[in-house]
């Protein structure tokens, strides 16, 4: 065998087991989502999100009050979260450019992305909600927060570096001061990515479970103060997904369905902003 024939031999053969790797993971991926899709949609009605929780053993009842603390929970980490990842990001881009400091924080994001999220949910445990001696839906909201800080940090730092710095000159020829340069020109010129990642990062925590269940837990009752254990739908599927009764693994079904697709529809909201900026 010449060597040229090897080489094809070769590529073929990498080739060929890409490509089964490939169809490999997009099996299982179409089999989970085809699962949740089929189990979800059938066990999916209006009294799902109208109606609390039934007695255990007891048929109907719903997870509006899983839903609404959902809702608080995520809505409360991304007011938390996104201001201080877009002011870190900024900092990094603009004020710490080339700085061994932003070098040394973009490493730690980097490594905050990928830190397990059951060790952030155990280190919001030991100082917020073993002081204060009570789950509560505060702590929930600060561990989401927290997986979502350096997402939006590295995605704020990345999208403010794209923009040129002779835009940045043109601003100060004017006069303008560098805050109104970043918060005017800057902003308006990354808006786009940056609103891409924050939108990935709230599809990311919406469907965390370990984190919850070290800090807000969960509630059978219908609440809406945060000083007290709250329910999620992530909780929520996990213990009722491993429940002795049908009824809850049907709704269990039912809210994995609605998490899926609102994380789908997230997704899919960022790549289209993406190909509208960038097209």
């Amino acid at each position: 065998m010449t060597r040229e024939q090897r080489r094809k031999a070769e590529g073929g053969l990498a080739l060929t087991l890409s490509t089964l790797a490939a169809l490999m993971g997009l099996f299982w991926l179409v089999f989970i989502l085809g699962d949740v899709l089929l189990h979800g949609v059938k066990s999916l009605n209006w009294s799902l999100f109208m109606n609390d929780p039934a007695p255990p053993g007891v048929e109907g009842g719903g997870l509006r009050n899983a839903f609404v603390g959902q809702l608080m929970i995520t809505l409360s980490a991304t007011l938390i979260g996104v201001p201080i990842g877009v002011l870190g990001g900024t900092f990094l881009a603009e004020y710490a450019r080339g700085s061994r400091i932003a070098r040394i924080i973009s490493i730690l994001s980097d490594i905050m992305v990928s830190v397990p999220s059951i060790v952030i949910g155990t280190f919001i445990y030991a100082i917020l909600v073993k002081p204060a001696g009570h789950f509560n839906g505060w702590a929930g909201a600060v561990a989401l927060s927290i997986i979502m800080i350096p997402v939006v940090l590295r995605t704020t730092e990345d999208m403010l570096s794209l923009v040129p710095w002779t835009v940045r000159e043109a601003a100060f020829a004017l006069g303008a001061p560098y805050y109104k340069v970043i918060t005017q020109v800057v902003y308006r010129g990354a808006a786009t990515g940056i609103l891409t990642g924050i939108l990935l990062s709230i599809a990311r925590v919406s469907g965390e479970t370990a984190p919850l269940l070290f800090t807000s837990f969960n509630n059978s009752f219908f609440s809406y103060n945060m000083n007290q254990p709250v329910a999620s739908l992530t909780v929520t599927i996990f213990q009722y997904a491993m429940g002795p009764y049908d009824n809850w693994h049907e709704q269990a079904w039912a809210a994995a369905f609605v998490i899926t697709i609102f994380i789908l529809l997230l997704t899919i909201a960022g790549r289209l902003i993406i190909k509208w900026r960038y097209r």
